[in-house]
Parts: C-alpha cells; sequence; structure tokens
C-alpha cells in the first residue's frame, strides 16, 4: 500500500523549493524514479531550472517530458500521464491525483500558504485507510 509522507514547513528555516529539490536528490541518490507533478507551466519551468542549480556537486538528470525508450529518473509536470515505472510522487497540486496509488510513496508540502488544501488531502488519505506520516522541518 502507499505510504503518504506530510512535510511540514514552518517557520523561515525551509522553503519549499529547497524542499522539493532535496527530497528529489534523496530520491535519485536511492535510485528511485520521481514524478514532480506541480500546478502550472509556470512552476514547471521555476522547478526545472532550480533542480539544474540546487546542488553544485552532484547533477539531479530531470527533464519535463519523457522521452520514448527512455525514462527520465525525475520528471517535472503539471501535465502528468500516470503511466509509467516511477516509485515516488511529489504533489504539490491542490487536488489528490486518482493515480496516486500506483507509487510507493507520495509526498505533500505543508506550508501555511496551503494548510486548508493539505488537511483535505491528509483526510482523503486518511479515510481510504493510506499510512500516514507527518514530519516537522
Amino acid at each position: 500500500m502507499t505510504r503518504i509522507d506530510f512535510y511540514q514547513i514552518t517557520g523561515n528555516a525551509h522553503h519549499p523549493d529547497n524542499l522539493v529539490c532535496k527530497l528529489c536528490h534523496k530520491a535519485y541518490q536511492q535510485q528511485k524514479k520521481v514524478l514532480l507533478l506541480t500546478t502550472d507551466q509556470k512552476q514547471t519551468d521555476h522547478l526545472d531550472r532550480l533542480l539544474w542549480t540546487s546542488n553544485e556537486e552532484s547533477f539531479l538528470p530531470h527533464d519535463q517530458q519523457e522521452q520514448e525508450g527512455f525514462t527520465t529518473p525525475i520528471l517535472v509536470t503539471h501535465q502528468a500521464n500516470p503511466m509509467g515505472e516511477r516509485e515516488f510522487l511529489i504533489n504539490l497540486t491542490d487536488e489528490v491525483p486518482t493515480f496516486f496509488a500506483q507509487f510507493e510513496r507520495v509526498f505533500e508540502l505543508v506550508t501555511e500558504q496551503n494548510k486548508t488544501t493539505a488537511r483535505s488531502h491528509y483526510s482523503y488519505y486518511k479515510d481510504r485507510g493510506y499510512e500516514l506520516n507527518h514530519h516537522h522541518l
């Protein structure tokens, strides 16, 4: 069953973009493929640029579109095609994707700006019996 991780970001110690990069980096080190689901093209472009520069000591291979015959380790998109062999989903949208259960893990970020939406997502997963984990940062 899919494991759901909520990362609650409080204060100024962490920025959501930095956490996204950190989660992608950790997944890549674990050789897990990630779908980074964004809200729109603007956020997709922003995170695409950020993943190029997030860590000076390593490279995070990613793309905005899948290439036929090749699965990039990190796919950054707002137009998710749920097909494919990806283990992790980082959901930055206001909706719970209908295809979330095909992933080993789903990551949800909780900030002051999206607290109401995050609570709704939490209730949705909990009502369906998913394993929920909460991390305070």
